[in-house]
């Protein structure tokens, strides 16, 4: 029987080779621009529709309409391309990825925009769906979640940087001009790619878990996905909604409401790092400490909201749980599904970003309650989603002791 794929081995742990250290940070830079283009259009909802006619909400259902692409493509394309070479794979979707950028920097209209943020949507699925178990396979034994962390820590990075600056770019050149720097961006990770990014063995999937729903049928896979909906409809049930519930219930000013955000962007890089680093040795137990820290620091938003230091502590929990909850999630998903990696990752990805979707969606339906009953809304699917990530023990094994 081969050793689970996360096993700790005995010995000193071996360092993953130079050229595997480089394909790392490729997977984190193109990490930070995926998700930089992702949210783009957040921080440039009134001059694109300026310069386009349109709404501002119409340019925001762009990004919904993103998440819902990405949750309904992610599962069959990444089925459709299970047979291509992993490192083709990754450069032909940083290919279309960077074409889709390119169209939206340059669309005279906004359907135009709609085809290059589709176009982004279909590929941006396939991407999240291989990029943890490419991350992993370059790492040494035992060391998978610290790689996990590694890649994911460019979602990190482009939530405290990349957002704000493309914003901050957008508004001295143009919309346009944001689009096309992080185009530019792009297309040289894309070039760094073919330079630095080895190619791994591609595994091959049993019969049990062929086929688009195989995956589904691995011990606790299923659960797990469920759980990873649920998670994220709750959360971005009160995160779309941030900046008003701080403005208006906690009355915070514009400034300091900025700072919170900056705070929470700064406080997943923790999350992030402690994820990786406790993640291997007992993942779930780390998973379910994340769920917990997560409803607490909602607790304590919805309870102090209008006490201000209870409020900056809340953000600061919020931001360390959430930004750890993909990467414990993601290691306990390859774990459970280490027969079929990228089909359970894709259902992963699938449901995370359908939690996106129907998160903001169940925000905009509470919008006309007080703005201070979100926290606690999105505390309810978090039970269900506890319950189901605890049902998963069994399954997900802790790696031995060294």
């Amino acid at each position: 029987m081969n050793p689970p794929p996360f096993a700790e081995q005995a010995g000193p742990l071996p360092q993953p080779p130079p050229r595997h250290r480089s394909g790392l940070l490729v997977l984190a830079t193109t990490t930070f621009v995926v998700v930089t283009t992702e949210l783009l259009p957040v921080g440039l909802l009134t001059p694109i529709g300026d310069d386009l006619g349109v709404t501002d909400s119409r340019v925001g259902l762009l990004v919904t309409v993103y998440a819902f692409t990405v949750g309904l493509t992610a599962a069959p394309l990444t089925h459709a391309t299970a047979g291509w070479p992993r490192r083709r794979l990754h450069l032909t979707v940083s290919a279309v990825f960077s074409l889709g950028t390119v169209l939206c920097a340059t669309a005279p209209n906004y359907p135009v925009l709609a085809i290059g943020r589709f176009l982004c949507g279909t590929v941006h699925g396939v991407f999240w769906s291989i990029v943890a178990g490419y991350a992993a396979a370059l790492a040494p034994p035992g060391r998978q979640a610290r790689a996990t962390a590694v890649v994911f820590a460019g979602n990190s990075a482009a939530l405290v940087l990349g957002v704000p600056l493309g914003t901050v770019l957008g508004g001295a050149v143009g919309w346009r001009g944001a689009f096309c720097a992080t185009a530019a961006l792009g297309l040289g990770t894309l070039a760094a790619a073919r330079r630095f990014l080895p190619d791994v063995p591609h595994r091959r999937v049993p019969p049990r878990a062929s086929g688009l729903g195989g995956a589904l049928r691995l011990p606790g896979l299923r659960g797990m996905v469920a759980a990873t909906a649920l998670l994220v409809l709750g959360h971005f049930t009160v995160y779309t909604y941030v900046t008003p519930l701080l403005r208006d219930a906690a009355a915070f000013g514009t400034a300091a409401t900025s700072a919170l955000l900056a705070l929470y962007g700064l406080a997943g890089f923790l999350g992030t790092w402690l994820s990786g680093v406790l993640g291997d040795r007992r993942p779930h137990t780390v998973l379910l400490s994340t769920i917990a820290l997560l409803a607490g620091s909602l607790v304590l938003l919805g309870a102090g909201i209008r006490l201000r230091p209870l409020a900056v502590a809340a953000v600061a929990l919020w931001g360390i749980a959430f930004a750890a909850l993909p990467v414990t999630l993601q290691s306990n998903v390859l774990r459970l599904g280490a027969d079929a990696p990228d089909a359970a990752s894709s259902w992963y990805v699938s449901a995370f970003n359908l939690g996106i979707g129907a998160g903001a969606l169940t925000g905009g339906l509470l919008s006309n309650s007080p703005v201070t009953t979100l926290p606690w809304a999105a505390l309810i699917p978090m039970a269900p989603a506890l319950l189901l990530a605890h049902t998963s023990r069994g399954a997900s094994r802790p790696s031995p002791p060294r």
